[in-house]
């Protein structure tokens, strides 16, 4: 190992937590990954606390910043803490097995580091950072999308920038991977800032490898006629077992225009025109009726149908949600992202050698706690988070809460990219159930 000037030395160790001293005029920064060498042992640890002190008592320290008295010699200091994440001995890497000893020199990571750390990947997000120097690129691999993946941060953050980054790398990729992407703030075609960002349509291939879906335009639209009574339960996830009975007995006795005829028959009779309890009835049809006409006409098209078949030829997906009510962007979102996984998975089990055909798939679904909140109905996205991993489809959950996603689901996402949060629940949610993590410098 090719050592530069050693930055500190350990002063404590507890667990995975190490404490180390650093000397004087080194800068460091929160984030930054330093090696600890132990003998045979070489131990890697990010940053994440700092203290700055000195062996004077508080009593002392007051009287002679008020100028009062001069003290003897004493020392100051800046202590370190950092949480190791992996540990080397020979050629082999894994995850620590014990931790540095007292006195062990602590130095800042290398570019020779980077590569034994093996940090970038297929898809390119950023670069590493150690203090103000640029080192290696990181990314995550192709293989590792599946893992499933969160971003987490507040407004302003870099959560859009970031999602742009990663779903061009993904049509990059294609027909290898591709992106079924929901945006909720309409940002990610143009980009946030319009006059200095560039968003997907500026991606060179945008016009042959992206597919743009927007209710101002028509395109985004479910024909009532394509909602057979099994896809209730994704539009309406609180609807109970009568009413699910209900819509299957209409179907039957209607046919494909069942919502429709229904609709008709109760407004025009006040029934449905097959036997049921009245306040069944009346619960079922108050929700077929809070259905938008814009979003829900009475045809045969969906464009749910188009979605899958630019999915299953690598093109990646952009259906934009913005300005639609809160009712509707959860409607819509549910029944095009179950359509998709669902398609995985039959193919799998069904046609296996078509599955591996299929291109590795990342769903990126913004404001994900309202989707994933463990105090609400379970949505197909818990689902894909913990079981649809080996059919390659992976899910990138953004949110500016973290500490609303199913602990469950938030323990199955394996990569984290972690940015600036604003309430103190969410960054204790965070520390306390993620270990490690990288600083990435955004290009």
């Amino acid at each position: 190992m090719t050592n530069t000037d050693s930055i500190g030395f350990v002063c404590g160790t507890k667990g995975d937590s190490v404490s180390f001293l650093v000397s004087k005029n080194i800068g460091l920064s929160f984030g930054q990954i330093v090696r600890i060498d132990s003998g045979e042992r070489n131990f890697y640890a990010r940053v994440v606390n700092s203290e700055s002190s000195s062996t004077l008592e508080t009593i002392e320290q007051l009287r002679e910043a008020e100028g009062k008295e001069a003290f003897g010699p004493y020392s100051a200091y800046r202590s370190v803490e950092a949480i190791l994440f992996l540990e080397k001995r020979g050629d082999t890497l894994h995850s620590p097995t014990f931790n540095p000893n007292y006195r062990d020199r602590v130095y800042a990571a290398t570019d020779e580091d980077c590569s034994i750390l093996k940090l970038s990947g297929e898809l390119e997000i950023g670069c590493l950072r150690s203090e103000d120097h640029i080192l290696s690129s990181v990314g995550i691999n192709i293989e590792a999308i599946p893992r499933m993946m969160g971003m987490f941060g507040m407004t302003g953050s870099g959560k859009t920038n970031t999602e742009l980054i990663i779903n061009a790398q993904l049509i990059d990729n294609s027909p290898r991977t591709v992106a079924l992407i929901y945006d909720f703030a309409g940002q990610l075609l143009e980009g946030k800032e319009i006059k200095t960002q560039r968003g997907l349509k500026d991606h060179p291939l945008f016009h042959s490898k992206v597919q743009f879906y927007s209710a101002q335009d028509g395109k985004m639209a479910v024909g009532l006629s394509t909602i057979l009574p099994g896809k209730l339960e994704t539009i309406f996830p609180d609807i109970q077992p009568p009413q699910k009975r209900l819509a299957w007995a209409l179907y039957r006795h209607f046919g494909a225009d069942w919502i429709q005829s229904a609709r008709e028959l109760y407004h025009n009779e006040g029934n449905v025109g097959v036997r049921a309890q009245k306040v069944v009835v009346e619960a079922l049809m108050q929700k077929l009726s809070s259905l938008s006409s814009d979003l829900f006409p009475a045809s045969n098209y969906s464009f749910v149908e188009s979605v899958l078949q630019n999915i299953c030829k690598g093109i990646t997906c952009l259906i934009d949600i913005s300005g639609l009510r809160s009712e509707d962007q959860n409607r819509i979102v549910c029944l095009s992202a179950s359509a998709v996984p669902e398609h995985f998975k039959r193919m799998w089990e069904d046609n296996f050698e078509e599955w591996r055909k299929l291109p590795t798939l990342l769903i990126t679904l913004e404001e994900a706690h309202e989707f994933l909140d463990p105090n609400k109905p379970r949505t197909i996205f818990s689902d894909i988070a913990l079981t649809y991993r080996k059919y390659r489809v992976g899910l990138n959950a953004v949110t500016p809460r973290p500490s609303r996603i199913n602990f469950d689901v938030f323990a199955e996402l394996w990569t984290k990219v972690i940015m600036k949060t604003e309430l103190k629940k969410d960054r204790l949610y965070l520390t306390e159930n993620t270990r490690t993590w990288s600083t990435v410098k955004q290009k």
